[in-house]
């Protein structure tokens, strides 16, 4: 079955491609139901957060009316990016499978110049960690 679902994620980078999208596609399966599957749609949506991965986060959350996806697995054609990894573990998905990843090619790097400043209205920000909220 592992296959059958990388060839599902596999077809839809290939869509993504046909559409100019980046080469990588995904898919979120609970036991032998594919409840999700999806390309990038950064350059069709704009959104730098539209990956694979994250695509198909959201329709299987959608679907099944929950951010809960314990129990589930993902498939992508490329290793999970560092966000899209939080995302599966955030989700509550224990296993990922991937096709290649970016030692097996020469993938550009991004580099991470970010200047990050805390402490802005600390109180009223640490107020707000104290809220409480019902478990998803």
């Amino acid at each position: 079955m592992r296959e059958e679902f990388m060839m599902l994620a596999i077809k839809k980078a290939w869509e993504g491609v046909k559409t100019g999208q980046e080469p990588f596609g995904s898919c979120v399966v609970r036991g032998d139901e594919v409840l999700s599957s999806s390309h990038n749609t950064i350059r069709r949506d704009n959104d730098p957060t539209a990956h694979a991965e994250m695509n198909a986060i959201r329709g299987a959350s959608k679907k099944i009316g929950s951010p809960d996806l314990s129990g589930c697995e993902v498939y992508a054609t490329f290793k999970p990016c560092n966000m899209c990894m939080e995302a599966i573990k955030r989700a509550g998905i224990k296993t990922v499978y991937y096709g290649a990843g970016p030692e097996d090619v020469e993938y550009p790097g991004t580099p991470l110049e970010l200047n990050v400043e805390s402490g802005i209205l600390w109180d009223q920000c640490l107020g707000l960690a104290s809220v409480k909220y019902p478990p998803l």
